[in-house]
């Protein structure tokens, strides 16, 4: 075989080649924009059918995840029948709740997802909560505060000393103590001994009944339990709030925030 019979051979075969590539190109490049496209589809239906399908996730976000993506004023009303039927279930409405705070008939009430571990929750805590003070003392706001505890190793425990700390009419000021301790960019570890001196500074009056409430199986069943319903529901990310019907995830400024609150107040006036 000569050289010019060899090169034109391998330029058969090299057209040959090409030739079938372009073929399964074609043949397989619609068969990937289909079912790309039903991804696509199916996340976006997925994400109508849960009140919280922008929850941050449990891992630490990141900051551009937390804030809001678009120039909402306020959280819009829920309108899919389930998800009211959900956020409406975690309301409690209970006389003697020892994590809750705001008149039991005030016209708004919010269910708070939160973990003393997590950093958009302290963030939260520190700039947030107190802008809201005045409404729940003019009793426009009730808050009620659910453990979704799931940060970090310690943050079940957290949450158990939270529990302790209410027991003895104290959570909120545990909760104020623990918060205006923590980094809003970290995730704080919490010692068994740390948590003691934290509610000795709340103003925990029986320590060693806080240490035992807090160490019991009462109270680690009970943070187990609320994380296990919040993630059924799904809530599976902190900060999260159910503010009558309107739904808020992740992070948002105080005035977002009040907003939302106040909107709802009017709604439940009208």
């Amino acid at each position: 075989m000569t050289s010019n019979d060899t090169k034109a051979t391998q330029k058969k075969a090299e057209d040959t080649s090409t030739n079938l590539y372009k073929t399964l190109f074609f043949v397989t490049a619609p068969i990937t924009a289909v079912l790309a496209g039903a991804c696509v589809w199916m996340g976006v239906q997925l994400s109508s059918t849960s009140p919280a399908s922008q929850a941050t996730p449990a891992a630490t976000p990141t900051a551009a995840a937390q804030m809001p993506q678009n120039t909402e004023t306020a959280a819009p009303s829920q309108t899919n029948p389930s998800n009211l039927e959900i956020m409406k279930s975690f309301v409690r409405h209970e006389a003697d709740d020892t994590q809750a705070k705001g008149d039991i008939n005030a016209p708004v009430t919010m269910v708070l997802f939160s973990d003393f571990a997590c950093p958009y929750c302290t963030k939260y805590a520190q700039d947030v909560d107190p802008a809201l003070a005045d409404l729940v003392e003019d009793g426009t706001l009730r808050v009620e505060w659910y453990d979704l505890a799931q940060i970090t190793e310690t943050s079940p425990l957290a949450a158990q000393a939270g529990i302790a700390a209410g027991e003895q009419g104290k959570f909120w000021e545990f909760h104020d103590v623990v918060y205006a301790a923590a980094d809003p960019t970290g995730h704080p570890q919490y010692s068994e001994q740390a948590l003691v001196d934290f509610a000795q500074k709340a103003g925990v009056p029986d320590l060693d009944k806080f240490r035992e409430t807090m160490l019991s199986d009462h109270a680690a069943t009970k943070v187990k339990a609320a994380k296990e319903r919040a993630h059924q529901n799904g809530i599976t990310g902190t900060p999260a709030m159910f503010i009558n019907k309107a739904f808020v995830s992740g992070y948002h400024d105080a005035a977002y925030i009040r907003n939302t609150i106040l909107d709802q107040a009017a709604q439940s006036a009208s």
